[in-house]
């Protein structure tokens, strides 16, 4: 019953978005879109690209998105995975009732990132569901000034930044964030809250193993509150709140490989809750 709930939740929270404003939208006929696109996919408002399966190779696309977002409205892009390692998957910047979902990004090692909503010009009321990464260059999900989202389930794999990297967002929710051998060797995690993200955000569940860092708030970060953290053979600290504030995790356990499991530092009215650290949290 709680995976049904929480399925409602997302496809209400769908709804809700696009009805701002929103005018009739159309599906966009894909198939006219090569399999090998040699210029940037522009995306226009009030339209659905559902690639129905389709894989993408965007090698061509190296100054760019293969996807892109620009100041755009209403815009829906579903059941692709992109490969070929695109500059970016999909790049977003000014856009507003936009929803991402089914969206692969499958052998882009070389790409700067995946998703990213660029700063600037603030990005409204994003729904993205059902994401997976699997050997990425950059972060899978990267979001900057993004002023209302809700994010279902993000599956990143082998990626040499983070899975998720939360930005100057604010009024969000993500469901839940797996992820394996994100920034392995580094010091980027598995999610990661920066540069004054928040206030407002929730967060269900973290699962990582073998990543730089399994959960990590920093530079000015705040009002984020996260159900559960699961962190395991962490490069750095399994969790490090740092230089933020109002930061809670309430559940979960964390063990690193090399440092403190759990470290709080700079970081007013912020805690663990009933977190298994095993015995050590560092300041």
């Amino acid at each position: 019953m709680k995976h049904k709930h929480y399925f409602l939740k997302i496809f209400s929270a769908s709804l809700f978005f696009l009805s701002l404003g929103a005018t009739t939208s159309y599906a966009y006929d894909t198939s006219t879109i090569p399999s090998r696109p040699s210029s940037p996919i522009s995306l226009v408002d009030n339209e659905i690209y559902d690639f129905g399966g389709r894989t993408i190779n965007g090698s061509n696309i190296q100054n760019s998105g293969l996807f892109r977002c620009m100041n755009r409205r209403g815009v829906v892009i579903k059941n692709v995975t992109v490969t070929g390692s695109p500059r970016y998957a999909l790049f977003a910047r000014g856009c507003s009732s936009f929803v991402i979902e089914n969206f692969k990004m499958i052998n882009n090692s070389n790409s700067v990132g995946g998703i990213r909503f660029d700063q600037g010009t603030e990005n409204r009321s994003v729904v993205i569901n059902n994401i997976e990464a699997d050997k990425q260059g950059g972060h899978a999900l990267e979001l900057w000034d993004v002023n209302g989202f809700s994010i279902g389930n993000v599956n990143a794999y082998d990626t040499s930044g983070s899975g998720v990297l939360v930005n100057r967002s604010r009024n969000g929710s993500i469901g839940k964030v797996t992820g394996y051998r994100n920034n392995q060797s580094g010091g980027y995690a598995t999610l990661r809250f920066a540069n004054n993200a928040g206030p407002n955000l929730t967060v269900g569940e973290v699962f990582s193993r073998d990543s730089g860092r399994g959960f990590f708030t920093v530079s000015g970060a705040h009002g984020i509150r996260v159900s559960k953290v699961d962190a395991h053979r962490s490069n750095r600290e399994a969790i490090y709140i740092q230089d933020s504030s109002n930061v809670s995790v309430g559940r979960g356990i964390a063990r690193s490989s090399g440092s403190a499991n759990c470290r709080i530092r700079n970081s007013p009215n912020s805690g663990l809750g009933s977190l298994d650290c095993g015995g050590s949290i560092a300041n």
